[in-house]
C-alpha cells in the first residue's frame, strides 16, 4: 500500500525582470489542496488505504487490542519490565481504570481519527471524478466498491467503540468546530442499529466482489463480500445479549459464509501464523503487515509487545495465565502453539534463541501466535511481516454453532459445527514447525467429539476460548454472554491472579470510563459511564 505524498517543490527566484503584476496572485505550486487532490491520480485508491490505515497504528490499535481482548480479562496478565511498566495497563484488569486511562485514551482518539477519514472519504469520493494511475477515469463500479469498503470500516470501528465504552457520539459526517462542544452520546441500541444498517448496505452492494471474485496477489486484506456476513454474524451474537430475536439473524448471516463454499479450515491450525498466513484457505478478514521500507509497507508492532524478553529484546507483556493454559483438555496441539515458555528455543541465523523469563515479572508463558523467530523479524524487531486475522472460518463456524444453538435450532447441527472445529485442532501436528525444540510436548491422544447430550452452551464457550485464545476475543465474548463480572470474580481466588477481578461490580465493569479528555473537549456535553 502506497501512503500519499505530499511534495514540496524547489522554486528558483525569478529575476527582478520577469516579474509580474499578478505574481502573488498565482496559485501556490507544490501544495496539496483538497480541490487538487481528488484530482491527481489514484487519489481514490489513496483515500481508501488512508481509511485502512487505522490498523496500522502501534499504540493507538495494536496496543489497545491486547490489552483489553488479553490482558482485561482471565487469559493473560500486564507482564512487561515490573509493575511499574505500564501500570494503567493493569487497571484494566484490576476493575479500577481510571478515566485518565492512556489506553482508552489511545483507543478513543485512534478510533474517533479513522471514523473522521472514513467521513473525510465518504463526504468526497461521490462528489469527485476520480482518475486511476494510469490517468483513466475511475469506473463508477470501482468509486462503488470503495465507498463500500470505506463503510464496512467504519461500522467496524463503531462496533470496537460500542464493545468498550457503550454508547458514543455517532459521527457520520465531518465534525466541524462548531459543532465539537454539542456531542451527544448516543446509546448503545442507536449504535448498533446504525452499523447494522451500514452492514446491510454494504452487503447489497453489488460492486463488491466476494471472494472469488478477487485477484489476491493485490488485493489480499481488502473487505469482500463474505466479510461483510461474517462481521454481521458477529455483530448481531454481540447485541442479542440484550434481544434475543438476533440470534436468527447471526446464524443467518454465518450461513451465508458457511454456503459460499469458499473458505475452508486449513488443516494444520499452526498454519494460520507462519509466515503468508494470509494465503490459506481460512483468513476471511486479515491486518497484513510487511516490513518493506522501500515500498512504504510497514510491519507490525504487536510481536514485539507481546513476546518475551530477555534473548529477543521484545517488551514482554501480555503473558498468558495458567488458568488458560488448564483450559486445554490433553491432547490438545492447539495449546503448543498458543504459548511458548522458557527453554523453548528457535533458529537464529547463527545458533539459536533460547527463551528466557528471568528478568521480569511474568506468568510463565507468552504468546506463541505473535512471537516470530529471529528469522521472521525486519530488521527493526517492532516493524515485522506479521498477519493477524480479525475473522477466520473458525470463528463463522462457531457463531453459527452458537446462534444455532440460542435459536432453539438442531442440537446435532451444534455439535456438528462444534466438532468441525475439534476435528481439526485434533488432527493437526504436534510438532512446532518453527522449533529448534519445545520444552512442551502433547500426548497423541485425540479430542473426543462433542455429544448432543452434553451441555453444548459450554461446549462452545470452552472452544472459543481455546481456538482464538490469545487472539483478542476473550474480553467481547464474556461481555456478550453476560459473565464478565462473574468470570473475573471468580478469577480473583485463582492461584496466580493475584486478586485480579475481586474488585469487579455489576453495573459498572461490564464497559470501561469514557476518556476525561473528550468530555472535557465536548464541554461536558458527553457524560461519563455509571461509576467513573
Amino acid at each position: 500500500m502506497k501512503k500519499i505524498l505530499y511534495i514540496t517543490l524547489c522554486i528558483t527566484l525569478l529575476a527582478a525582470g520577469s516579474c509580474k503584476k499578478d505574481f502573488l496572485n498565482r496559485p501556490p505550486l507544490g501544495v496539496q489542496t483538497e480541490e487538487n487532490f481528488y484530482k491527481s491520480r489514484d487519489a481514490g485508491l489513496r483515500t481508501l488505504v488512508k481509511c485502512y490505515q487505522v490498523f496500522n497504528d502501534a499504540y493507538g490499535y495494536e496496543a489497545p487490542r491486547a490489552e483489553l481482548g488479553n490482558m482485561a480479562t482471565d487469559d493473560s496478565e500486564k507482564g512487561g519490565g515490573d509493575a511499574g511498566d505500564r501500570p494503567f495497563v493493569t487497571d484494566l484488569g484490576y476493575g479500577r481504570a481510571l478515566s485518565s486511562n492512556p489506553s482508552l485514551q489511545s483507543d478513543w482518539a485512534t478510533h474517533y481519527q479513522g471514523i473522521g477519514n472514513c467521513n473525510v472519504a465518504l463526504e468526497n469520493l461521490p462528489v469527485n471524478e476520480l482518475i486511476d494511475a494510469a490517468g483513466a477515469k475511475v469506473t463508477a463500479n470501482t468509486k462503488a466498491r470503495y465507498l463500500a469498503e470505506i463503510r464496512f470500516i467504519r461500522a467496524y470501528l463503531y462496533f470496537e467503540l460500542v464493545k468498550t465504552f457503550g454508547g458514543v457520539p455517532l459521527l457520520d459526517k465531518t465534525l466541524t468546530v462548531n459543532n465539537a462542544n454539542k456531542l451527544k452520546r448516543a446509546t448503545a441500541k442507536e449504535i448498533f442499529e446504525f452499523i447494522a444498517k451500514e452492514l446491510d448496505a454494504v452487503a447489497a452492494e453489488t460492486s463488491l466482489p466476494g471472494k472469488n471474485g478477487m485477484d489476491y496477489d493485490k488485493e489480499a486484506g481488502r473487505v469482500n463480500k463474505e466479510a461483510v456476513w461474517a462481521m454481521q454474524a458477529r455483530v448481531y451474537l454481540y447485541f442479542a445479549k440484550n434481544d434475543n430475536g438476533l440470534f436468527a439473524k447471526a446464524r443467518d448471516a454465518a450461513k451465508k459464509v458457511i454456503d459460499a463454499n469458499v473458505y475452508s479450515l486449513d488443516k494444520q491450525f499452526q498454519d494460520l501464523y507462519l509466515v503468508n498466513s494470509y494465503k490459506t484457505q481460512e483468513p476471511i478478514f486479515s491486518i497484513i503487515k510487511g516490513d518493506n521500507a522501500a515500498s512504504n509497507i510497514y510491519g507490525a508492532f504487536t510481536p514485539l509487545y507481546t513476546s518475551p524478553r530477555g534473548p529477543t529484546g521484545a517488551y514482554g507483556f501480555d503473558t498468558p495465565t495458567q488458568d488458560l493454559v488448564s483450559e486445554f483438555e490433553p491432547g490438545d496441539p492447539r495449546l503448543l502453539f498458543t504459548i511458548i515458555e522458557p527453554g523453548d528455543a528457535f533458529p537464529k541465523a547463527s545458533g539459536q534463541e533460547v527463551l528466557n523469563f528471568s528478568s521480569y515479572p511474568n506468568t510463565g508463558f507468552h504468546n506463541r501466535k505473535s512471537y516470530l523467530t529471529p528469522l521472521r523479524r525486519g530488521p527493526g524487531f517492532g516493524d515485522d511481516a506479521w498477519t493477524f486475522h480479525l475473522i477466520r472460518y473458525a470463528d463463522v463456524l462457531l457463531m453459527y454453532a452458537e446462534a444455532v444453538l440460542e435459536s432453539g435450532g438442531d442440537k446435532q447441527t451444534v455439535a456438528n459445527y462444534i466438532n468441525m472445529i475439534r476435528q481439526r485442532a485434533s488432527n493437526s501436528t504436534r510438532t512446532d514447525a518453527e522449533a529448534v525444540s519445545r520444552v512442551r510436548t502433547i500426548a497423541n491422544t485425540p479430542l473426543p467429539d462433542v455429544t448432543v447430550g452434553a451441555d453444548l452452551r459450554v461446549a462452545v464457550r470452552h472452544e472459543r476460548r481455546i481456538e482464538f485464545a490469545m487472539e483478542y476475543q476473550r474480553l467481547f465474548d464474556l461481555q456478550r454472554w453476560n459473565n464478565y463480572i462473574e468470570t473475573m470474580n471468580n478469577y480473583a481466588g485463582k492461584p496466580g491472579s493475584n486478586g485480579k477481578g475481586a474488585a469487579f461490580k455489576k453495573g459498572i465493569n461490564e464497559l470501561f470510563p469514557i476518556p476525561q479528555a473528550e468530555i472535557d473537549r465536548s464541554g461536558g456535553s458527553i457524560v461519563q459511564n455509571p461509576g467513573y
